[in-house]
């Protein structure tokens, strides 16, 4: 059986690097178009975990459907579920859950946006148990993963829409036609960028009109150390991006004053080439922390990056004296006997960092003295 987690992290593969849509059903894995893994490997530099692609972000939600409908409305039209909706201990603990016996999900689906130009996929979550209602970030300052942004062809015609849905924005766009952007909410208040960077075009009949997912935004509270942890990770291209912003770009941000920053558009020189934007705020700052555990706070609050041996990268970071939230944990069948692994490991504020990848196959381990046996709960149908 194909564990669906790697199907989804090949499947994503394919699109990022082909953009050809990938069957919903394969009846075999597909093969990465990075091309041999093993030659790869062999090839890295000893201090280089070969960081390659984004499988998704995440974000919680108190009413799955209720974001589900959102989010489709936006165009995020496809998706792959049939996720446990409980999982082993091993699990709960990389999630930084230390304190219960096994997490329980409402629903889940890692959402997608057919023909995205890059990876735009959300793994979106209600937890049922632990739940944590507090709200997510007010506004796009805050320390952490403050937002994603969403690029459109036709910025203008999206808001028209998005307001007859009654969608809450922090502005009206800031800008002009083929240059402009506006942040607005999702449901349950996590934030997100909607741009603009061509003249507008596309089908003038249809709702939406995002193509792609240009970056997620991550908020440092020292640009300079940010880098070089995240350069030491594979992200070794580098742009800065506009010091400071006039009151009416600030406004557009949620602020009431001019705002300056410090800040770098960070890319993978290979894979995926995905982008992260990493501004430290001088003006206005705010030194709120970011989420803390366990990883259930609504919000985007981690990022799946995959690498093509996670022992190995597990290995590297450790020497570096980086944090981790626990060790591997076998993902994500709720056997135990799976053979890809996830693990967390945080950036200098907290931020969590998702590594996915092969790992050597461990024996499943026993429930901890005090729980009940593992029950993996399988949605409906």
């Amino acid at each position: 059986m194909i564990k669906p987690f790697v199907v989804l992290a090949l499947m994503s593969f394919t699109v990022l690097c082909v953009a050809e849509p990938a069957p919903e059903t394969p009846a075999a894995p597909p093969q990465s178009p990075f091309g041999d893994l093993s030659a790869m490997l062999e090839n890295l530099p000893a201090d280089d975990i070969g960081l390659l692609a984004r499988v998704h972000f995440a974000t919680h939600t108190r009413d799955f459907d209720r974001s589900r409908t959102f989010y489709r409305n936006l165009g995020y039209t496809e998706g792959m579920s049939g996720f446990p909706l409980t999982n082993t201990h091993q699990m709960a603990r990389a999630l930084g859950m230390y304190d219960i016996c096994q997490y329980e999900l409402v629903k889940g689906e890692v959402i997608t946006l057919p023909g995205s130009l890059n990876t735009a996929s959300i793994d979106l979550l209600q937890f049922k148990t632990p739940y944590n209602d507090d709200p997510p970030y007010d506004l796009p300052n805050h320390l952490g993963m403050a937002y994603a942004a969403l690029l459109t062809t036709n910025l203008a015609g999206d808001v028209a829409y998005m307001k007859s849905l009654g969608v809450e924005f922090l502005s009206e766009p800031y800008g002009i036609p083929g240059d402009q952007f506006v942040f607005f909410r999702d449901p349950d208040g996590v934030l997100f960028k909607l741009m603009e960077t061509a003249p507008p075009h596309g089908d003038p009949e249809a709702n939406m009109h995002l193509i792609a997912m240009p970056y997620i935004g991550i908020n440092v509270s020292d640009l300079e150390a940010s880098l070089d942890f995240y350069r030491a990770l594979g992200y070794t291209v580098t742009k800065p991006v506009p010091e400071a912003g006039t009151l009416e770009e600030a406004r557009a941000y949620g602020l009431d004053e001019p705002f300056r920053i410090k800040g770098a558009d960070i890319a993978l020189a290979r894979g995926d080439r995905h982008v992260l934007r990493l501004v430290q705020w001088i003006k206005p700052y705010n030194d709120d922390p970011a989420y803390p555990p366990p990883i259930n706070h609504k919000g985007i609050n981690r990022i799946a990056l995959v690498v093509p041996d996670l022992d190995r990268a597990v290995e590297i970071v450790k020497a570096r004296g980086v944090k981790f939230l626990s060790e591997v944990a076998p993902c994500c069948s709720g056997t135990g006997e799976d053979e890809f692994g996830i693990v967390h490991i945080l950036d200098p504020d907290g931020v969590f960092l998702e590594l996915v990848g092969p790992i050597a196959k461990r024996k499943p381990q026993p429930q901890p003295e005090g729980c009940p046996p593992l029950e993996i709960k399988l949605p409906p149908g």
